[in-house]
């Protein structure tokens, strides 16, 4: 197909099917990919804490009083207006189709503040088999397999969830720790000893499950663990992401 046709299908598949914002999803002019709202989304910038991706007038990892497993974490947006409503439909809504333009976001950032990193591969947060069932896919898996395409590395399915935990759902940083302690195991036949991996959850509230994820994993002798997701919670603003 020449570009000339290409281009004139792609405007007829956009009058005559629905166009939607590839991170919000919603409804946008036939010509538009992203809404305003998220053309305009907040992202974190300037002096970032390695820890917790959040700037340093509102980080708290120093008074905490617990210990980050993983190296360095980053993130291409905060979790608010539209970015926030767009990782809710793509988590509970069946909105798979954001998952590409989450991955490249996720891939740019990380390229951009890993720079030193040298990955062996990308894992993710996993969940439990009967609600990855019942939800038909798990979010973090899908948007891992994005950022390992981006990046040219292996995906490897590095972690198990245990046992169930509660919903996360507005507890507070202590009460995730505890709920999701021991909550990870390592996968069957895998092995970590001396690699530097990538691990990729959708949204990172207070750090907790990545942090487990991240202890699983250096427990089993993984050299390094960075970590990255679509969104941050800004505490500042008082959202809950989970």
């Amino acid at each position: 197909m020449n570009r000339i046709a290409k281009h004139t299908a792609d405007f007829y598949k956009k009058v005559l099917f629905t166009n939607r914002c590839r991170l919000c999803g919603a409804v946008i002019s036939p010509v538009d990919t992203i809404c305003e709202d998220c053309e305009n989304a907040r992202r974190p910038s300037g002096t970032l804490c390695p820890k917790c991706g959040l700037t340093k007038d509102v980080c708290k990892c120093k008074n905490s009083g617990h210990i980050c497993e993983y190296k360095e974490f980053a993130a291409p947006f905060y979790f608010e207006g539209s970015i926030a409503m767009g990782l809710v439909r793509f988590k509970n809504s069946g909105y798979k189709e954001l998952c590409s333009e989450y991955s490249k976001e996720i891939a740019n950032c990380v390229k951009e503040r890993f720079k030193d990193a040298e990955f062996d591969c990308v894992t993710y947060v996993p969940m439990r088999k009967m609600r990855e069932f019942r939800r038909g896919y798990n979010q973090a898996k899908l948007l891992a397999q994005g950022v390992a395409d981006e990046l040219g590395l292996p995906l490897k399915d590095l972690l198990i969830k245990v046992h169930h935990t509660r919903t996360q759902r507005g507890s507070s940083a202590k009460e995730r720790r505890v709920n999701l302690h021991g909550a990870f195991d390592l996968a069957p036949n895998k092995e970590v000893d001396d690699k530097c991996i990538l691990i990729i959850d959708d949204v990172k509230t207070t750090g907790s499950t990545l942090n487990e994820c991240a202890f699983t994993l250096r427990a089993f002798n993984a050299k390094t663990v960075y970590a990255a997701s679509v969104a941050v919670v800004d505490e500042k603003k008082k959202e809950i992401a989970k």
